[in-house]
């Protein structure tokens, strides 16, 4: 590696459960563990900087105006779906730009308050092979304004994506603002994102596994490989939806896992999440490099990326539950005993919500002392120590459940918390039995923890029956906007078929889309819903 990059190696390895030589249920300190290293990769900040050069370069060369605006598609070969325009005026204006649509609610538009007369602008929301009509208004400090047509011819689309079918799109009751998408993260290959009419208006040629968050900055948190045809997703990026990198994070691939316990095939590091946490860190759910995988989670400095804390949720729960586990199996030998598929955190009191698929729970844990405060699910087979965790309630046991997340106040009462989840309905370890497999489902419950109580409040799905039930992957998202729930049923059919629905606080379905014919695992794994023009990010060329 060149001297510039900078590496922070950290040991997370502690057993290695010796169950795949014949030994079940034992441990062993003598094997040494593998290391899982970190590096803060500087290396393309010179192809980035050498365009951006060109393009300040451009901007300053006095040849681009109002009336002969530059345009540069794809302007870091990452978004091909958008532009970056160029040009400059005599007075400071301020800019609004318009990407027509096929109608109103499909129009794209942002505005751009600072008057300045250097203008960089990025154009987001092109449709694919098409010249795009863009407005361009500027305005000057005086309150004149002048309009501008600039098209922008686009590529075809990538044949990756899936077809899209949209049955049900009322966009009156939709939350869909000025250039809000329904976002499609992927278990594999492309990230991609449509409008109401089905039509794709963003996707990234970088491959995407299951790490597609927006952080604090408006900047998305991105996992992808070296290159597309690369083994491993072991590439964490800072981008943005132009494309742009401000920061990469290369981890080893020593710990790395295949999602569907094949020998072969694609692996992962960072297998199912990661969020931001207040100081700007990142927690991400990792394999530790021992036998045992799926249990493990690391937060790495953001500006360094060295690691600087570790929770092994061995450490955390019972013994028995990994070194005795056998609900399911895996081809490679490796004991995934809890399947940690989400991690979301709490500002109320500095916790982080955890699901383990394989153990049927969800659960809140202190982020400053890793202690439990308390678990969801069945208490059956727990030991006596962790009987006083579980809360108290009437409420069904979920199964093999996805994507829990805190949601905003939703009562007026500071002492509950309303946890919003996607409820698979498949019984792994301790789930529901009666239920299990007919149906998967959206809920969210309630929890007081002063009382250490909960509560179901809202559901969707049981009506759907098993055409919608899902095995595996899924999620449940909150609408900030107007209130309603993106659900998105992944793996319908076997996983030939990924289904997304956008419901109102009273259960009106007033979106529902199919997802077909895409590349094996290239399912959504997550669906969201997320604006090209957050209220947090402000582009700014070099």
């Amino acid at each position: 590696m060149k001297s510039y990059f900078k590496k922070t190696t950290f040991f997370i390895g502690l057993v290695v459960c010796l169950a795949g030589c014949g030994v079940s249920g034992t441990v062993s300190n003598e094997t040494e563990p593998e290391e899982l290293s970190v590096t803060l990769n500087e290396d393309w900040q010179e192809d980035q900087s050498e365009k951006e050069k060109e393009y300040q370069e451009l901007l300053k060369s006095g040849d681009y105006n109002e009336d002969s605006i530059y345009v540069k598609v794809d302007p870091y070969d990452a978004s091909p779906l958008s532009a970056l325009l160029l040009f400059q005026t005599e007075e400071a204006m301020k800019v609004e730009i318009s990407v027509a649509g096929k109608d109103e609610e499909s129009t794209i538009k942002n505005s751009f308050e600072e008057y300045t007369t250097d203008h960089s602008i990025p154009v987001l929301g092109l449709y694919a092979d098409k010249d795009n009509e863009v407005t361009v208004k500027l305005t000057n400090e005086a309150g004149t304004s002048v309009e501008k047509k600039v098209t922008i011819k686009t590529g075809a689309l990538a044949k990756s994506i899936a077809d899209i079918e949209v049955n049900e799109a009322d966009t009156e009751k939709m939350a869909i603002g000025d250039s809000e998408l329904t976002f499609v993260v992927p278990s594999t290959k492309r990230a991609y994102a449509f409008d109401a009419n089905g039509d794709v208006r963003w996707y990234s040629t970088r491959y995407n596994s299951h790490i597609f968050k927006e952080l604090a900055n408006g900047n998305l948190l991105y996992l992808t490989k070296e290159s597309n045809d690369a083994d491993t997703y072991n590439v964490l990026l800072e981008t943005d939806y132009l494309g742009k990198i401000y920061n990469r994070y290369d981890f080893s691939s020593s710990s790395a896992s295949n999602d569907t316990g094949e020998s072969e095939g694609e692996m992962t590091v960072i297998h199912h999440d990661g969020i931001e946490l207040p100081s700007g860190n990142l927690l991400l759910t990792v394999n530790d490099g021992s036998n045992y995988i799926e249990d493990t989670m690391i937060e790495i400095n953001r500006e360094t990326g060295e690691i600087e804390k570790t929770i092994d949720l061995k450490d955390i729960l019972p013994e028995s539950f990994y070194e005795e586990y056998d609900s399911t199996s895996r081809e490679d030998g490796k004991i995934d005993w809890f399947h940690q598929n989400s991690v979301d955190y709490d500002e109320a009191d500095n916790s982080i919500i955890i699901s383990g698929r394989h153990q049927d729970t969800i659960m809140k844990i202190d982020y400053s002392t890793n202690e439990i405060k308390w678990i969801m699910g069945n208490s059956s087979g727990w030991p006596e120590s962790y009987q006083k965790y579980f809360l108290d309630g009437d409420i069904k046991v979920s199964g093999g459940q996805h994507a829990a997340i805190v949601l905003p106040d939703q009562d007026d009462n500071a002492e509950t918390t309303d946890i919003l989840y996607y409820d698979n309905n498949i019984s792994v370890t301790r789930g529901d039995e009666a239920d299990s497999e007919k149906y998967s489902e959206a809920r969210q419950v309630r929890i007081n923890e002063e009382d250490r109580t909960i509560e179901e409040v809202w559901t969707f799905g049981e009506d759907l029956g098993e055409a919608y039930f899902t095995k595996i992957i899924g999620s449940a998202r909150y609408l900030t906007d107007n209130g309603n729930r993106l659900v998105n049923f992944g793996y319908r059919e076997e996983g030939k078929t990924s289904s997304i629905m956008e419901v109102t606080e009273d259960g009106e379905t007033v979106l529902d889309v199919d997802l077909t014919d895409f590349p094996a695992s290239a399912w959504a794994y997550r669906a969201e819903r997320f604006s090209l023009y957050n209220d947090n990010w402000t582009y700014q060329l070099g």
